[in-house]
């Protein structure tokens, strides 16, 4: 379809006939723009026409975005409605916001003219509570706020007025209580003294208040602590309780002061706002410190602490004199003295984490940021770590350090020089009494609540269990296993017969014989003694582990780890018991086995293993050594199965297996086989790794592995069977080992 361009004065001209010439000239003008128009509309169609896909997709793409469209325009007009809205709340708030003010300023307008008169009257009626409470209420206005409220000078001079009155009846209700709480302290007049404490936070003057009743609680406290002082002085030595009746005495304090501040809490709490009780325990905590420090005083004089401190500390210092001390204590009764030292420190850390756990709650419920709670919790710390009570008690327990020091020594001096052996029993008493004494002074130092004691006793423990114990057992090691007593027949008769010629030439008994069993049953029972006591470490270490973790709670890390790591030193004592073991079975090795395991073992040499049929089917019913030699080894182990403890006989059973191992290498290295004796061979190594599995109630096999190995060597028909077996065997001999037995057919 084609459009002119035909203007309609020229659609006229051409009606009307006027004009032919210019007429021609408009038409031809108008066919060339219809033309050229043609050509333009056909190259657009035929451009059309040739992207007709892209135009498509294009099209296509336009549709998709339709439906985005539509919610960016959903998600537009709904923020216009929320703009819209929130622009109105916005006003009506501040218009509501700014009523609310106008009639907070009227109300307190109000309030004033009513507080002016009301505490006139309430003062004159000597309703105390009515007239702090008008001039709490005057407080908390803004003078200079209600002064500009006024839109004339006659009101702004009432106001003044009125402010002039509140003040002055400020100053007058401020010295009035402050004189009838005053009073009130001095007749005792609990309920008025109440009264009056109330009525300070009305009149902001909440430090006041407190510090007036906190010295009131203190005065009470010196007067019971003067009652209970007199009560501890003059109770005699046979009273139910005088052996702890110091810290009996103490402990009454700190409940005193624990139920004062439990039951003032609340009260202060209520009136004052939390966030006060701090200040009210500081002032506690001093006149605490003053009461404790005298009743610490009274101790250390009437249980004569220094004088025994200091007689113990020169013995300590001195270590061994030539003669003892004859003013030193004796330790049973410095055991009643420990458990007093113990208990007070014990009550005063109780009291203490009250203390800390009590203002910690305070300060989480007044101060909201966290950083500035820790801070003003570390600032109360430090004042109560520097308190004279905790430096009575750091002294007390440092006494007592020394005093449980002192006790465990003498305590252990005399385990020593009772140390006994009963009939029957493997080990003497000195184990079980040197574990009991330390359990004893531990606990007694768990028991305390002082981590720094607890540590010195488990050093000084560990140090009694490796000197006196470890060290002695060592020492008695030492003098080595005389082993006379259990040899064979033949050389026990060599020795009856030297020791019956010693006897007629000296013409008494020889005692080397009873010598000799001493020193066995003192060896044997040392070496017992140093296993029993790897075991009783352990089972100490569990127990005090375990008293720590109930006993002594809310401890610090720094506190835990020191504990942990002299808790691990008193489990590494194990170590040094269990190198005293291993020299004790090493000795017996010496001299009880391998002088005595070489010349059984050497008559496996005398005993031919190049055999024909008929000598092999006669070892089958006579074994010429195995037999012999299971009987002697059973002979040596039954003589020491009921002298040595579990664990101390399997020691000495795996030693001997090693050395029968090593002692019948050497001989089977020395002799010759052919086919029958490799099967003899065979046949006697089964038999004693079957007898000593069966003697040591645990398998021993892998100890006599080389010595099977060997045997399997020589038992092989062909070279051949070498590699066959190699296959499923790891062998424990290496390659020369093996040419070496293998040269041995």
């Amino acid at each position: 379809m084609f459009s002119t361009s035909l203007t309609f004065q020229e659609m006229t001209d051409v009606t009307t006939g006027l004009r032919p010439n210019r007429l021609a000239k408009d038409i031809k003008e108008a066919y060339d723009r219809l033309c050229k128009e043609e050509v333009g509309v056909a190259e657009r169609l035929e451009w059309s026409v040739g992207n007709r896909h892209h135009l498509e997709a294009r099209l296509s793409q336009l549709a998709r975005l339709v439906p985005t469209l539509q919610l960016v325009q959903a998600d537009a007009r709904q923020l216009e409605n929320t703009i819209s809205f929130t622009h109105q709340l916005a006003n009506n708030v501040s218009a509501k916001s700014r009523v609310v003010e106008t009639q907070k300023r009227v109300g307190d307008l109000l309030d004033l003219e009513g507080c002016s008169g009301g505490v006139a009257t309430a003062l004159a009626q000597e309703d105390y509570e009515t007239a702090a409470a008008h001039i709490h209420r005057f407080l908390a206005m803004d003078e200079t706020l209600l002064l500009h409220t006024t839109d004339s000078s006659s009101k702004a001079e009432s106001v003044e007025t009125w402010f002039d009155r509140l003040r002055q009846a400020e100053r007058e209700l401020n010295a009035l209580i402050t004189r009838k709480f005053d009073d009130a302290v001095k007749s005792e007049d609990m309920a008025s003294v109440d009264r009056f404490f109330k009525l300070f936070p009305l009149l902001n003057k909440h430090d006041e208040g407190l510090k007036k009743f906190t010295t009131y609680l203190c005065v009470k406290i010196q007067e019971s602590t003067a009652q209970h002082l007199t009560t501890a002085q003059t109770q005699g030595p046979r009273e139910k309780r005088s052996h702890v009746i110091w810290a009996d005495t103490i402990t009454l304090l700190f409940e005193g002061i624990a139920r004062t501040i439990e039951v003032r809490q609340p009260i202060i709490e209520t009136y004052y706002g939390p966030g006060h009780l701090a200040l009210v325990v500081e002032m506690l905590q001093r006149e605490c410190d003053r009461q404790a420090g005298r009743i610490v005083g009274e101790m250390r004089k009437h249980r004569r602490l220094d004088a025994v401190v200091n007689s113990v500390r020169d013995s300590l210092r001195v270590s061994g004199g030539k003669e003892p001390r004859i003013d030193l204590p004796d330790p049973r009764d410095l055991d009643t003295l420990l458990g007093e030292l113990t208990l007070m420190n014990a009550r005063a850390e109780l009291y203490l984490r009250f203390i800390r756990r009590r203002v910690a709650a305070d300060f989480e419920a007044s101060i909201v940021d966290k950083e500035e709670r820790e801070k003003q919790e570390s600032i109360f710390e430090g004042r109560l770590s520097r308190s004279q009570l905790v430096c009575d008690m750091a002294i007390i327990v440092g006494d007592y350090t020394i005093l449980e020091q002192f006790y465990l020594n003498e305590s252990f001096k005399k385990a020593l020089a009772m140390d006994t052996i009963e009939e029957g029993a493997k080990t003497s008493s000195l184990v079980d009494d040197a574990f009991y004494i330390i359990k004893k002074s531990v606990r007694r130092a768990i028991a305390s609540s002082s981590v720094d004691g607890v540590c010195a006793m488990l050093n000084h423990s560990v140090t009694l269990i490796e000197t006196q114990l470890a060290g002695g057992f060592n020492q008695t090691l030492r003098k080595g296993f005389p082993a006379q007593g259990y040899l064979d027949l033949n050389q026990a008769y060599t020795v009856l017969q030297s020791s019956l010629q010693s006897t007629l030439q000296a013409g008494k008994i020889n005692p080397s014989s009873t010598d000799s069993d001493a020193l066995r049953q003192a060896f044997l029972t040392a070496l017992n003694n140093a296993e029993t006591s790897m075991r009783h470490v352990r089972s100490l270490h569990q127990t005090l582990e375990e008293n720590i973790t109930s006993a002594m709670v809310a401890l610090t890390p720094t506190a835990r780890a020191k504990l942990e790591s002299c808790l691990n030193d008193l489990k590494g004592t194990t170590g040094k018991l269990g190198m005293v073991g291993e020299f004790g079975i090493s000795q017996l090795r010496a001299t009880a086995i391998k002088p005595r395991v070489k010349p059984w073992v050497d008559t496996f040499t005398i005993t031919s293993h190049d055999i024909s049929e008929d000598e092999f089917a006669c070892y089958e019913a006579n074994d010429p050594f195995s037999q012999t030699l299971m009987v002697q080894v059973d002979g040596l182990l039954g003589s020491f199965l009921p002298l040595l403890t579990e664990e101390n006989y399997k020691s000495l059973v795996s030693v001997l297996v090693a050395e029968v191992a090593a002692q019948l290498e050497k001989a089977i290295m020395k002799s010759t086989f052919n086919r029958l004796g490799g099967l003899q061979l065979d046949r006697e190594v089964r038999a004693i790794v079957g007898y000593l599995s069966q003697v040591s109630e645990w398998s021993v096999r892998e100890q006599l592995t080389r010595l099977t190995q060997m045997a399997t060597l020589l038992n092989l028909e062909n070279l051949a069977e070498v590699s066959e077996y190699s296959t499923t065997t790891t062998w424990r001999l290496t390659p020369s080992e093996m040419r070496k037995v293998l040269q041995l057919r």
